[in-house]
């Protein structure tokens, strides 16, 4: 099922949210959506971010699936 909110409406919405929380870093995150279905590339400095730019654009309207790609250093204590 299509969404009725054109792509490009959410993905500037997406990159607002994004832009607004200064616990994100979006200068390293990309954002692409088709048919409301939002695609994240790039990444952040850790797990944690991966999953809180993941909450923050989930009840985006229009969001219908994301497939988060978003990476993360494996910080391992020597």
């Amino acid at each position: 099922m299509s969404s009725c909110i054109p792509d490009l409406a959410i993905v500037e919405q997406i990159n607002s949210i994004l832009h607004r929380d200064i616990r994100i870093d979006e200068h390293d995150i990309h954002v692409s959506v088709h048919q409301g279905w939002v695609f994240l590339d790039g990444h952040v400095d850790f797990e944690a971010d991966r999953d809180l730019v993941q909450s923050r654009i989930e009840n985006v309207a229009g969001v219908c699936r994301i497939t988060n790609n978003l990476t993360y250093p494996r910080h391992t204590s020597i």
